[in-house]
This record gives C-alpha cells, sequence and structure tokens, in this order.
C-alpha cells in the first residue's frame, strides 16, 4: 500500500469527521423522547404586534395549552378556609447579594427579575444576568413571565391568576450574606374571599450558588400536590452576535443512568391561528434526578423528586424586518432546589451531593475523559502562568515531548520511506503493464519484498496520526464547552479564545506552517498526489476559520515544533544515508582493485 495514499486518506477522513461533528452534530449521550407536540388554539384572536415599537411584546394568553391533562392525584383533605388577607398594593423589588451573585426578586407573582454572576461578563463585559431580556416581551395578560413564576400553561387558572397578583412581603429588601450565612426569603398571597393562599420561600446561602425553594398552593381549602415552576424564555441576556452561535440553548434530564437533552432550537414549532406565531408543547415525564435547562457555559439545574414532571414549551414569533424570536420554557413541577451558575468542573464538584453525576450536563462528547485530562494539565500550567494562551502554548510543548517518541518513530519511517523512491520508481518502470493484474501482482510482490529487506513498515507512519485524533478532537471540545476559556484572552487581537480569530491570522499561520511540515515531510507518490497534499492545507484554514481560536493556537504551535522536529529526522536519516552510500562506493571501488 502506497503509505502516501494512506495517509491523504486518513487526514481527509479526519477532517471530515470534523466538520460533520462540527456542524451538523450536537453530542449528547441519549436523544430525547417524542415531544407531544399539540397545536394551540387560541381562544381569541392574538392581538397585532406593531413593528415600530422598539420591544415587540408577545401576548401568550391566545396561545395556551388546552389539552387535557390527566390527574391520578388522590382526593385531597379540606384545611381550614383562609381567614385573613395577605398581599400588596404596591409593587416591591428585594435584593440579595452574596458573594457568587447578587439576585432581585420582585413580589408582583414572586418571581426572579434578575441574576447577576459576579465573576462572570457578558460579551459587553458587564456583569452577566442569567435572566433573559426577552422576558420583558413575552407576558400573559398584563404580567411578564419571570423566572419562578407558576406556570401560565396548566390548565388549572389558579396559577396564571397567582402570577398577576402582589405577594407580601415582610423583611429586609436589601440583604447582603456574609461569611456561612443564608437567609430566607418568603412571599405570602392570601385571598379571603377567593379562599386561596400561596407561598414562596427562597433559601439563600452564600456558601454557592444553589437556592433551595419551598412552594405552598391552597386552593378552596385542597392542597395542590403538583405545582409548576417555570424557566425561561432564554438564559443569559446577552446579545452578542458572536455569543450567540454558542448559546446552544438545551434542556437535559439526569435519571440515574441516562441523560436526555433536548435541542430547543432544533425542534419544529407548530402553526396556530396567528400566522406570526408557531408554538409546540413537550413532555419528558418524570423519574429524574434533576433537570437542567443551560447554554453552553451556564445552567439553571432544578432538583427534583421521582414524581416532578418536566415539561417545555416553545413558542416561536415572526415578525417581519425583526426576525424569529425564540421563547423557550422548561417547566418542572415541585422542584427541591436549583442551581444557578457556570457550568465549571470544579463548582459543580461541590453540589454532587444534592445534584448526582451533574458534571455530565458539560458534553465532551467523544473522547470526553482525554478532554478532561488536558483541560486539568491546562489549568495545572495556568496557576503558574495566569495567561489561558500562553498555558496552551506550554501545555502543547510538554504535550509534544510526551509525545516525542511515538510521532519521532513516525517522521524516521515516512523519511526512510523517501530514500527507498528510486527502488520504488525502478520497480514500477520495470512492470511497465500495470493494468495486467498478473504485472500488479508481482510488482507489490517484490515493492513488499524491498520493504521486508530495508526493515520499513509502509504504514509506520499512519498509526501515530490515529493515535493524535483523539487529542486534537479532544482539545476542540475543550475549548469549544469548557468556561475556563471563555473570555480569555492571549495578546494583541486575540481577547476570547472561546471565538473565533476576528482577523484569521491565526488560522492562516496554521495553513502557512502546515504547509511547511508537508514540504519537508518526505513524500512518495506521483506528481498529482503530490499536489493533492500541498491542497490541505487550503482545506484547513478554511476549515478552522470559524474555529476556536486557542485552537488555531494549537495547531500552529504544534505545526512549529514539528517543523524543527522533521529538520532533526531529515538530517539525521539523509545523513546516515549518504554515509550508507559513501561505504557501499568504497567497497565496489575495493572489489574492483
Amino acid at each position: 500500500m502506497d503509505t502516501k495514499k494512506l495517509i491523504l486518506a486518513i487526514v481527509l477522513s479526519i477532517v471530515v469527521i470534523i466538520a460533520y461533528q462540527y456542524f451538523f452534530m450536537k453530542p449528547a449521550v441519549n436523544q430525547p423522547p417524542q415531544p407531544a407536540a399539540t397545536s394551540t388554539q387560541p381562544s381569541q384572536p392574538a392581538p397585532t404586534t406593531s413593528e415600530s415599537s422598539a420591544k415587540p411584546s408577545l401576548d401568550l394568553e391566545t396561545i395556551l395549552n388546552d389539552q387535557e391533562k390527566k390527574s391520578d392525584q388522590p382526593q385531597p383533605t379540606l384545611l381550614k378556609p383562609v381567614v385573613e388577607d395577605q398581599k400588596d398594593e404596591q409593587e416591591k423589588s428585594v435584593t440579595v447579594e452574596t458573594e457568587r451573585f447578587t439576585a432581585v426578586f420582585t413580589n408582583q407573582g414572586a418571581g426572579m427579575k434578575a441574576l447577576y454572576l459576579k465573576k462572570y461578563k457578558d460579551d459587553q463585559k458587564n456583569p452577566l444576568n442569567l435572566v433573559s431580556e426577552k422576558v420583558e416581551t413575552a407576558t400573559i395578560g398584563t404580567a411578564a413571565i419571570y423566572p419562578f413564576y407558576f406556570s401560565p400553561f396548566e390548565k388549572n387558572k389558579i396559577f396564571q391568576q397567582l402570577n398577576n397578583e402582589k405577594f407580601l412581603y415582610q423583611g429586609e429588601t436589601s440583604v447582603t450574606l456574609k461569611g456561612g450565612e443564608q437567609r430566607e426569603i418568603t412571599f405570602r398571597y392570601a385571598d379571603r374571599a377567593r379562599n386561596i393562599f400561596a407561598r414562596k420561600t427562597f433559601v439563600i446561602s452564600n456558601r454557592d450558588y444553589t437556592i433551595k425553594l419551598e412552594l405552598e398552593v391552597i386552593q378552596e381549602g385542597a392542597s395542590i400536590e403538583q405545582i409548576p415552576v417555570i424557566f425561561g424564555p432564554d438564559l443569559e441576556s446577552n446579545t452578542s452576535k458572536d455569543q450567540a452561535m454558542l448559546m446552544n440553548l438545551k434542556i437535559a434530564a439526569y435519571d440515574g443512568n441516562n441523560l436526555k437533552t433536548v435541542d430547543l432550537p432544533k425542534l419544529k414549532t407548530l402553526k396556530t391561528q396567528n400566522a406570526n406565531i408557531e408554538q409546540l408543547s413537550g413532555d419528558l415525564g418524570s423519574g429524574f434526578f434533576w433537570s437542567a435547562y443551560e447554554t453552553n457555559y451556564f445552567a439553571a439545574i432544578f432538583k427534583t423528586n421521582f414524581k416532578s414532571r418536566l415539561t417545555y414549551q416553545l413558542i416561536k414569533q415572526n415578525l417581519a424586518n425583526k426576525g424569529t424570536t425564540l421563547y423557550s420554557y422548561l417547566i418542572v413541577t415541585n422542584p427541591e432546589a436549583v442551581f444557578l451558575g457556570p457550568k465549571d468542573e470544579e463548582v459543580l464538584g461541590r453540589i454532587e451531593n444534592n445534584f448526582p453525576a451533574v458534571n455530565r450536563v458539560i458534553e465532551y462528547g467523544w473522547f470526553g475523559s482525554i478532554a478532561k485530562l488536558m483541560l486539568k494539565g491546562i489549568n495545572l500550567v495556568y496557576r503558574l502562568i495566569p495567561n489561558y494562551g500562553w498555558a496552551i502554548v506550554i501545555f502543547t510543548l510538554l504535550l509534544k515531548i510526551l509525545l516525542f517518541p511515538l510521532t519521532y518513530s513516525s517522521s524516521v519511517s515516512m523519511a526512510k520511506m523517501q530514500t527507498l523512491q528510486p527502488k520504488m520508481k525502478a520497480i514500477r518502470k520495470k512492470y511497465k503493464n500495470q493494468r495486467d493484474p498478473e504485472q500488479r501482482r508481482l510488482m507489490n510482490m517484490e515493492i513488499m519484498a524491498m520493504y521486508k529487506q530495508e526493515k520499513v513498515n509502509p504504514a509506520g507512519g499512519c498509526l501515530p496520526l490515529l493515535l493524535q485524533l483523539p487529542i486534537l478532537w479532544g482539545f476542540f471540545r475543550l475549548l469549544s464547552v469548557s468556561i475556563s476559556v471563555r473570555h480569555e484572552p492571549w495578546m494583541l487581537w486575540i481577547t476570547d479564545l472561546s471565538k473565533k480569530d476576528p482577523y484569521y491570522v491565526l488560522p492562516i499561520l496554521m495553513g502557512v506552517t502546515q504547509l511547511i511540515v508537508q514540504k519537508m515531510t518526505p513524500s512518495g507518490g506521483d506528481e498529482t498526489q503530490k499536489k493533492l497534499m500541498y491542497i490541505m492545507p487550503v482545506v484547513m484554514v478554511v476549515l478552522f476559520a470559524s474555529f476556536p481560536s486557542g485552537l488555531n493556537l494549537y495547531w500552529f504551535f504544534s505545526n512549529v515544533l514539528q517543523i524543527g522536529q522533521q529538520k532533526i529526522v531529515n538530517e539525521r536519516i539523509y545523513d546516515k544515508k549518504k554515509e550508507e552510500e559513501k561505504e557501499r562506493k568504497f567497497f565496489k571501488r575495493k572489489q574492483r582493485s
């Protein structure tokens, strides 16, 4: 087998695999269950949205899901009637500040208006708010749907009604937690005339990103067992175009063995009576330890019990000249707690007692164990040199040293193949009619005999290339999903290693060094094959142009190291070959004399 043909096939396969995985596939442990999709029939015509308004409002009242929902709950025990009203006349905000975040609650429906993470910024360098600004444009009636509202998509309209009420809050409106402190933020609502009582308690600790939840709703003396809480319509108030490419909004649910995922933007919504509105309802069922509403780097992870039910709602609004806006909601019944923070290995590791196997929300895809190992190595270097760009460079150098015996043997094998090219050409010239099966068989036998005599393995340069594929793929996934490199600069124009190079300098340098490597690497085959190999760097530049700049930095510096290694190999092999040729000529002259 011609070594170059095999190498070419391997390289092309690697390029195709990476391109296909990056552009067409989303790594997921399990396929999500088929959603119970139903087209919503609005009870009244949806209002027309003015295109001249700065923020077009979406009235969800007209697209509520009226599908009958089965209930196998036992008959409730009647409780004492409400004897005193508990409500407020004015809207109030409650701010709770911890060392990690600042949470802002509202007594209007007892929801969360904002959650600012102190250690993370958005693409405009402002404190990152995990509550999306789209919450203001999606309304039911006159109220926006804030996170931790009761779900308005239920048949029982009590939940929608409570979202429009002003709960009573008795306590400080500005709370600062220090040390190991925690605080209960409790909102109550009671209506004596309608015999309704509701309570929401948020238990906030200064220790981590977790908030405990306590929910209670009593209607006409009966305690409602399944209380649905909603989260959405997006995660992160971040409108950067670059960030939009990396958001990857999805739902993940862990049942103790498998991780079920739903890629929300890829789901197909159904048309409604309103030409501008499409909707989809989905049901994941129950039996999960936790469910995550997540993007690439952040997540809202709800701790659930096995009776908690998970559903979701997608609403797509199409407006002329304003594009399409997607409103996505996760609905969880009876959540016990919620984690609101970064998808960081160390941070998630601290909450595994309450959220088992929660690190699985970070999807490294193929060769995940290699990606995690590499992340630990880069973080170790980062502790010594606090710059992730230089940490990648130094880690690449250490990796090259570690793999040197493997890559060196590959380079030596390919160089030896080059020294045999004159003999291979002589053999091919000997068997001119290669279309004849018999002559082709004899030619291949003679070539293999030559390989055996010279102690050369024609596939010796291919195996190391295959073994390096997991490293390349691990680096790609690592830089795509690890929050460690998010917004981390290297130098000059590279201000975020998780995003593409804005000026495409690194991809071009990677392509140039790749071309130099291929030119220095001994090659066989005819001129057509050689020209084809020179096209590969161009293909790589086009492919890697949109990849994270950190990946291009790794590949570029790896090529630089390979150039140095190849120079050493070439000099050693060719000097040795010249010495052998000199000795051979010497013995020939001696025999003649």
